[in-house]
């Protein structure tokens, strides 16, 4: 069993400590620290953490993506999902995920809920409301410059493979590509299958993830 390590980044130890009686319960995590400031979050990096569950409260004043920066440099491997009582408008969520945020969390929401987002997030993908992960790709994204970027060795991508990677990236179902295509299911399926192959990732959620990270 992989167990998951888990450093916790909160100045409410109220709220802390319910995160990690939370992840108490689960077998495969292991709550490795709880800080309260972000020198302290940054000093227990070294302990290599597999997720940072993080309030924002913790920068004080500091910018997320300046705190970020210092997370991927000390702690390459280490995924940072952001905790709100509140969650902000979507334009901050987007601007969180691109700058390396990998999920987002309301303290109160069920216990299973978090455990499922955390392995999620531990698996590589983002865990966010669909309409975030849709507005969070932008058209830019799909220009062949910018995937090279992401994928450097990239096989080019057919004018097909490219409408059907914007369609998953917006959303859409298999189902809901082959009526906007008027082709088969299974004729979507063997195009995504190809666009997968040679982005170097076997899901639509992997290649969200691949592509929202900037």
């Amino acid at each position: 069993m992989n167990v998951i390590k888990i450093m916790i980044a909160d100045n409410d130890s109220v709220r802390a400590d319910a995160f990690a009686a939370m992840f108490g319960l689960q077998e495969d995590f292991r709550v490795l620290c709880t800080v309260s400031d972000r020198e302290g979050a940054i000093g227990k990096l070294a302990l290599g953490p597999d997720i940072m569950v993080l309030q924002a409260a913790v920068l004080n004043g500091r910018t997320l993506s300046r705190f970020l920066r210092t997370v991927g440099k000390e702690s390459p491997a280490t995924r940072t999902i952001l905790a709100h009582d509140v969650l902000p408008g979507d334009e901050e969520l987007i601007d969180g995920i691109r700058q390396g945020i990998r999920g987002y969390l309301r303290p109160g929401e069920p216990p299973a809920l978090v455990a499922k987002a955390v392995r999620a997030v531990a698996a590589g993908h983002i865990w966010a409301e669909r309409r975030i992960l849709e507005k969070t790709i932008a058209a830019h994204l799909l220009l062949p410059e910018t995937l090279h970027v992401h994928v450097p060795d990239l096989q080019p991508l057919t004018c097909r493979e490219r409408d059907m990677l914007s369609m998953v990236l917006k959303g859409a179902s298999n189902r809901e590509i082959a009526e906007m295509s008027n082709i088969s299911e299974r004729t979507v399926k063997t195009h995504l299958y190809r666009v997968y192959r040679k982005l170097k990732v076997k899901s639509r959620a992997k290649a969200i993830a691949l592509l929202s990270h900037s």
